[in-house]
């Protein structure tokens, strides 16, 4: 599949809209939550009917939760460096309350959903055997080194990272610059959990290289990548989750 967080292209439309463009990208990466957490639901029913609907949205929802309640308003604490963390807009350190609870509760289903079907729909041209490839069988034909379904896989992935990247840098740089005062702790919570970050991935590399080899075809470096993306991309997220916590709790404490 395109890799995950590039599906959080399709959100960028619904930014100026009623539609909270947080919960679509959202909804549009919670259907691969399975390779990170497979405990969680199978990948297949969180990519099939009625699975998409009873299963993703629903995770889809929880951890649009997660982000707004206790990640987000953690985020200008954990960044680096200090330029970008000063640039976190002042309204993501506070969770806030809708002020039509009813509307906005529609609206999350909406775009969680819309981004959940959009997951699925792009993932039948990026992976072989499926829709695309018999709607379009040229897309299951090698191209070069490998098919089409992966060139269109790979393709997409340093597309849409790229265009999401961009917007990012665009947004931050129009951004003012916020002044915040957090306790000491928070700046060693941050150090450590960079740290962290940076040993698992490391770590996870190490252990999958020592225990297959170094990879000698392109097919192995991919397998290498996934396998030790996704087991370093789940414990950073558990450590994101963790240190998010601990700084909230830090903040109210000083």
């Amino acid at each position: 599949m395109p890799f995950t967080p590039s599906h959080a292209i399709v959100a960028l439309p619904f930014i100026r809209t009623p539609i909270p463009a947080g919960a679509v990208a959202v909804g549009a990466m919670a259907p691969d939550l399975p390779l990170f957490f497979p405990w969680v639901a199978p990948y297949s029913v969180t990519h099939g009917f009625p699975g998409l609907l009873v299963v993703s949205v629903p995770l889809a929802l929880v951890l649009y939760a997660v982000w707004r309640l206790v990640i987000r308003p953690a985020a200008s604490a954990l960044l680096l460096p200090e330029a970008l963390r000063a640039r976190m807009p002042w309204a993501w350190d506070r969770v806030g309350r809708p002020e039509r609870p009813v509307r906005s509760a529609v609206l999350l289903v909406v775009a969680a959903l819309i981004g959940v079907v959009t997951h699925v729909f792009w993932d039948l041209f990026t992976h072989p055997d499926r829709l695309g490839s018999e709607w379009f069988p040229v897309l299951g034909e090698q191209w070069g080194p490998v098919d089409g379904t992966t060139w269109l896989q790979q393709g997409f992935s340093a597309l849409g990272l790229a265009v999401v990247a961009a917007w990012a840098v665009l947004a931050l740089r129009r951004a003012g610059v916020v002044h915040r005062t957090d306790p000491p702790a928070v700046g060693i919570v941050r150090v450590a959990a960079w740290m962290s970050a940076g040993l698992l991935l490391l770590g996870s590399f190490a252990a999958h290289v020592a225990r297959d080899g170094v990879p000698g075809s392109y097919a192995q470096l991919r397998d290498t990548a996934f396998d030790a993306g996704t087991l370093a991309g789940a414990a950073i997220l558990v450590l994101t989750l963790a240190a998010s916590v601990v700084v909230r709790l830090l903040r109210r404490a000083g």
